[in-house]
């Protein structure tokens, strides 16, 4: 099981997610305060389920925690 809790002091700043049919999130987005989806400036996780909806892998684009991805462009990384 992975765990994606955070401490207090890592939520500060903008949180953005993209949900699937099932209102599941896949996409969850991190940034600091005020930096648009349109800015190179977020780090992003691409989370898979199972059908009973149980979180099977959590990836990150391009394969790093790095703050430098565009979230609008969130489909179009290759996560690892």
């Amino acid at each position: 099981m992975t765990d994606i809790s955070r401490t207090s002091t890592e939520l500060e700043g903008t949180v953005q997610l993209d949900y699937d049919a099932s209102n599941n999130p896949i996409y969850v987005g991190e940034a600091g305060i005020g930096v648009l989806t349109s800015e190179a400036k977020w780090r992003i996780r691409k989370l898979t389920y199972d059908v009973n909806n149980n979180v099977t892998s959590i990836k990150w684009a391009g394969g790093t925690t790095r703050y430098d991805k565009v979230y609008d462009l969130r489909a179009t990384y290759t996560y690892s």
